[in-house]
């Protein structure tokens, strides 16, 4: 075939943007836990790296969820993904409110570690979080 009749296919947006943006989040935000929990447990104590490892995992569940929840109405309309995302996020804020005030942490949970942790790995979230919307590609356009 010679080069000047091949064709060129449009590039097209992907699929989802929501499942790179969770994974790349995960990533970051297991780094950070993992180091977290290997300086907390060498510095100070197992107890205090639990604690630490009990807060990214609550964190990550926050955030991964919300995600999913987008990813599940985007696949329905894409028009739904972002509304879908918000309003998870203002029900899981009440949510987790809810639990940690009403049944609070267990008595082995050292609070000082949970709240660090829970800071470190909702940081490394948000960054891994921007750093993949920078990287998607959005297709704007008129779905009605």
């Amino acid at each position: 075939m010679a080069s000047g009749s091949a064709r060129v296919s449009a590039s097209s947006a992907p699929k989802s943007i929501w499942l790179p943006i969770l994974g790349l989040s995960l990533v970051y935000s297991i780094i950070a836990t993992a180091a977290f929990f290997l300086i907390s447990w060498l510095v100070a104590d197992l107890e205090y790296a639990l604690s630490g490892a009990l807060a990214a995992g609550v964190v990550i569940g926050f955030f991964a969820i919300g995600i999913l929840i987008a990813e599940a109405a985007g696949r329905i309309r894409r028009s739904w993904a972002m509304p879908a995302f918000l309003a998870t996020f203002v029900i899981k804020v009440f949510g987790v409110a809810f639990v940690l005030l009403n049944l609070g942490l267990p008595d082995w949970v050292n609070r000082q570690g949970f709240v660090l942790a829970a800071a470190i790995s909702l940081v490394a979230w948000q960054v891994g979080e921007v750093r993949a919307f920078m990287k998607a590609r959005l297709a704007i356009y008129n779905e009605e």
